[in-house]
């Protein structure tokens, strides 16, 4: 598995390592997404420093899009924080799933910015 969900008090963490499948994602999404918590979570900080590689499909894509799109309508307010290493341009590419999503989404390369930002 590469991939590890921690619920925390107003939050999920959310972290992934070495090589990470789409559908990996699709399960870690689902996990969260179906979990009762969700509704009331005002953060989700998904870390990307210690991945290698993703390798994902376009209909995993396609599944975790409509996943997001889904989840949004449950927990309109989410802020999602997503942490990669300098010059890692996945993270950005994972981001802009959330283009027209009223979840607020930032990037960051330092934890401690991103630790303050979701208020964790």
């Amino acid at each position: 598995m590469a991939y590890e969900l921690i619920w925390e008090e107003c939050g999920v963490y959310w972290k992934y390592s070495g090589k990470v499948t789409g559908g990996e994602i699709v399960d870690a999404s689902t996990s969260i997404y179906g979990d009762p918590r969700f509704s009331t979570l005002k953060y989700k900080f998904v870390d990307f420093l210690d991945v290698d590689t993703v390798n994902i499909d376009k209909r995993q894509l396609a599944l975790i899009a409509y996943q997001h799109l889904a989840a949004e309508r449950a927990n309109p307010y989410l802020k999602n924080a997503i942490l990669i290493k300098a010059g890692q341009k996945m993270a950005h590419e994972f981001a802009a799933f959330f283009d027209k999503s009223s979840w607020e989404v930032k990037v960051f390369t330092d934890r401690d910015e991103a630790n303050t930002w979701v208020g964790r």
